[in-house]
Parts: C-alpha cells; structure tokens; sequence
C-alpha cells in the first residue's frame, strides 16, 4: 500500500512516497532518511469524501482563546485537530497543518478551503500576517460576524410570524373548501335551488380536490420543495431577494440591510489594514449586481484622483446620512471608524423599518385571510339559509 510521508529535512518540508504495510512501517522506514516525520497519509485515507460540519463562530471563539493563551498558529490548529469530532472538519484541520508545515502562511492556508472560510476573514487574515496582528484581526471578525447574524436573526424572527400566519390559514382555507364545502354539495343538489356562481366555483374547486387527491399532495410536495430550494439553496435565496426586492416596501428593508453590511464589511476590511481599492473590489460579492456596478464605477474615479464620496455620489451606495460621515472619515484619517459607525446608523434605520413593517402587514394580513375565510363560510351557509327561508314561508 501506497502512503505519503511529510518528512522535515534541514528546516525544509517534502512529501516522499513510500510502500508500506501500515502507516507505523511507512513512517519508520521514512525516518531511515534522517528526518522528521510530520504527517503520514495512506492513500486509502485520502479517498473518501466526508462530510465537513463545523460552527466558524465557535472554531474562531476557540482559536482565538489558544493564541490568547500564547500558542502559535501550527500549536493552535494541532489542539483544535486533536478535540475536533467531524471527521470531515478534522480532515480539514489536517490539510490546513500541511500547509503550514509545508511552508504556507495562514492565509494561504485557509485560501485552499475557501468553500469553508469568507473571503473577508481570509483577507484580514493575509493583512494581519504583515503587522503580527493575528488576534486583533480575529476579534475585529468576530465582532463583524455577530453584528451581522444580529441583523440576520432580527430580520428573519420578523419573517417567520408572517410566514406562518400564511401556511395556517391556507391549510384552513384548503380544509374548507377540500373536506367541509362538498358535505354541502349534497345538501344544495336536492334543494333544487340554484346557487350564486361563486358557490358553484367553491364546489367545483372542492370535487375537483376530492376526485384528484394524489393531484392536491404533489402541488403541496412541490411547494414545499420551493420553499426548501427557497430558504437552503445559494440560488434560491438570490431569487427570493430578487423578487422580494421588487416589492416597494421590502425593497426598502433589503436595500438598507445591504448597505448596513457593504459598510461593516468595508469597515473590518479597512480596519485590518486592506486598502481602499482592494476592499471595495473584495465587497462587490456581497452586494447586488446592480450595487456591484457602481463599486466598480467608483474604484476608477478613486484611481483618477477623487475622493470616496464624490466617486460614490449619484449612486444607491451613498445615502444622506453617509455623505456627511465619510467625509469625516476622509478629512481625519478614520475611514474604517465612521464606516462602522455608518453601518450602526443603518442598523438603526433597519430595527425601524422593519418594526413599522411588521405593525402593519401582520394585521393586514390577519385580516386578508380572515375576510377569506368568512366568505367562504358565507357562501357555505347564505344557500342553505335562503332554503330553510323558503320552507318556512
């Protein structure tokens, strides 16, 4: 069996591949050579593909925690391996050591698992390497990070009330006119008595489920299905921006939630010791395309010698209170400091406008399905009502 052997020579690291029954054989015939075993990999450790499970914020709390306590990044990586359960982050934790004992720096490092690491931490992270301000960097990130799951967390408690009001009072509404309206149907037929066209089409609607019940499960399969591809696919999600976002009043919450975190990003990119224009390249992937647009737009009047808010001026990025802001910043040298507090006035304008949001849909709402409801009870009742009328003249 085939393994590969990282063995340290004389301050340098190099993979040797050697045949071997076992990892111990092949890591005491690679120390014949003289050098220091780092890591031994057999081949048929490599194949598998595990599946990688792992909270960043409690990997970042806890290497943070270790190079507090004085470790260096190789000693803290080892003791995260060593505690890891998930074989699949643990794998990950190994290749990043490799890298390390490779010659690598951090940053370059985490750029190889770049599917598991934001760009913004990895780039804080490059910047820190210059200045030996690991740790700063790690606590400015998660300082950023629990800011911004803050925002997330608000926005989504005020989605789900809504969310559920809507899945209630369909299912009650599909109860209706699928099980509670065709046990009416008998009723109205023998009358003989003719019905208003709205009760006909609620009928119709109701026989139409009963005959085709396998019909009725898979729409509600695949609307689930939606709301899943909605909610935990990358491009479910952008869709679902997108076309919330043409609404006029979510358009407002979306735009303002994105211009919060454009500013706490540029702010944690700045403040890492990034320049303006690699920042403001790095941000483009967290704003809409549109936002993107004009960054880029930007970035080439600030190469041409303007300062930040004129080459913003004009566009969606730059809103009232944030002209005056970032002139202070340009003025004193505190770019990375009235960005962040930019983006604690945009949160602000956010809590408001979400809170005015849900004041007033949620009751908007209550009522849309309870005036849907009570018409379809009337048009249940008001036949039979109209018949027991009759007899009784």
């Amino acid at each position: 069996m085939k393994h590969r052997v990282l063995v340290s020579v004389g301050g340098a690291s190099q993979w040797v591949d050697i045949e071997a029954d076992s990892v111990a054989a092949a890591a005491t015939a690679a120390a014949r050579t003289g050098g220091r075993i780092l890591r031994v990999e057999s081949e048929t450790a490599r194949v598998p593909t595990l599946r990688v499970s792992f909270a960043p914020t409690v990997f970042f709390q806890e290497a943070l925690t270790l190079l507090k306590a004085g470790l260096n990044v190789v000693e803290m990586l080892e003791a995260l391996e060593r505690k890891e359960p998930n074989p699949g982050f643990k794998a990950v934790l190994g290749r990043l050591l490799t890298k390390l004992r490779e010659g690598a720096s951090f940053s370059q490092a985490l750029t190889q698992e770049s599917s598991l690491f934001s760009p913004v931490l990895i780039a804080g992270v490059a910047a820190s390497e210059t200045t030996g301000g690991l740790v700063q960097t790690l606590e400015r990130y998660l300082d950023y990070d629990q800011k911004i799951n803050l925002i997330k967390r608000k926005v989504t408690a005020s989605a789900i009330y809504p969310l559920l009001l809507m899945a209630v009072g369909g299912a009650v509404i599909l109860f209706l006119i699928a099980y509670v309206l065709p046990k009416f149907a008998s009723i109205l037929d023998g009358s003989g008595r003719e019905v208003g066209w709205a009760t006909v089409l609620l009928l119709r609607c109701g026989e139409l489920i009963q005959g085709h019940p396998w019909a009725l499960v898979g729409l509600i399969g695949l609307a689930v299905a939606a709301v899943v591809w909605l909610v935990a696919h990358e491009q479910g999600r952008r869709f679902g921006l997108q076309a919330a976002a043409r609404l006029p009043v979510l358009s407002e919450i979306l735009t303002t939630l994105g211009l919060s975190r454009l500013y706490r990003t540029l702010a944690l990119l700045l403040d890492s010791g990034i320049p303006l224009l690699q920042a403001l390249d790095m941000v483009k992937g967290i704003v809409s395309p549109k936002q993107a647009s004009e960054l880029s737009a930007a970035a080439l009047k600030i190469r041409s010698g303007q300062m930040l808010t004129e080459s913003l001026a004009g566009s969606s990025l730059i809103p009232p209170i944030a002209e005056s802001l970032l002139r202070v910043g340009e003025r004193s040298g505190a770019m990375a400091e009235m960005s962040d507090k930019l983006a604690n006035f945009l949160d602000i304008d956010l809590d408001r406008k979400v809170e005015t949001f849900s004041r007033l849909f949620e009751p908007l709402l209550m009522a849309f399905i309870g005036i849907v409801i009570g018409a379809i009870v009337v048009m249940m009742y008001a036949p039979i009502f109209d018949l027991v009328g009759s007899v009784g003249s």
